[in-house]
């Protein structure tokens, strides 16, 4: 099955890998191989990419809110990559720590969208003390540009003319949507795009290697709305950033 309903309103995960999580794979088979350096997989669902990096011979800590979830992916391990896979239930950024400098890599792929503003900003500053120094963040998120979204766009669009520092955080999605899908997504949620994440990234001390908008393979066609309805970002923790 290639989409599957999680547990919790938080959307549909899926089981085809997008190229954001492929090139976060092939960046955690080069340098999360040891159990000093693991990767983690914020909001893994039922694990298709956690699963997918432990094939390649990664360390993986997988994080859902879902204890469900987590077991799901449990249940789905081989003998050679048990091992190598931690889970670490919890809500992030609030409900999850590391140590300092701990983690090769951070994969968060449709997760951002479901966190306010405030959220974020302390998110994206806690995965910069987690990371390594050197060490990448791979991020995907929805953005305005879905069908269910479309009436929301003109308000978008005032709001980023406006500065407004958080244009997609909508209170009451039904205030602007009437999809028929509704029922299966929160009720407030936060569309980002690729300069709103990147303008995040920056404020936490990251180096935003490259961010852009696209249309994931294997979204479904009720959503499809111009070719812009994912958002991804790849961000390196710096050398020199400190402690703070």
């Amino acid at each position: 099955m290639n989409r599957r309903l999680t547990r919790n309103r938080m959307g549909w995960a899926s089981g085809q890998l997008s190229p954001l999580n492929q090139l976060f794979i092939g960046y955690a088979a080069r340098f999360c191989r040891d159990a000093s350096s693991p990767a983690l997989d914020l909001g893994t669902a039922y694990g298709a990419v956690a699963l997918s990096a432990l094939e390649a011979g990664c360390h993986v800590i997988a994080n859902d809110l879902d204890d469900a979830h987590l077991a799901v992916l449990l249940s789905q391990l081989d003998d050679a990559s048990r091992p190598r896979l931690s889970i670490r239930p919890g809500r992030f950024p609030r409900e999850i720590a590391f140590p300092w400098a701990s983690l090769g890599a951070v994969h968060a792929s449709n997760v951002f969208h479901f966190l306010t503003g405030n959220q974020l900003d302390f998110g994206f500053r806690e995965l910069a003390r987690w990371l390594r120094p050197g060490a990448k963040l791979f991020v995907q998120a929805a953005t305005p540009f879905q069908q269910p979204f479309a009436a929301f766009l003109p308000e978008y669009s005032r709001r980023l003319r406006a500065g407004v520092k958080w244009p997609g955080w909508i209170t009451k999605l039904s205030a602007f949507s009437s999809h028929r899908q509704l029922s299966q997504m929160p009720r407030s949620i936060h569309l980002l795009d690729d300069g709103i994440l990147s303008a995040a990234a920056r404020r936490a001390g990251f180096e935003v290697e490259r961010a852009w908008l696209y249309r994931r393979p294997g979204l479904p066609a009720s959503l499809h709305l111009d070719g812009r309805e994912s958002a991804a970002l790849i961000a390196r923790r710096p050398y020199t950033l400190s402690d703070a």
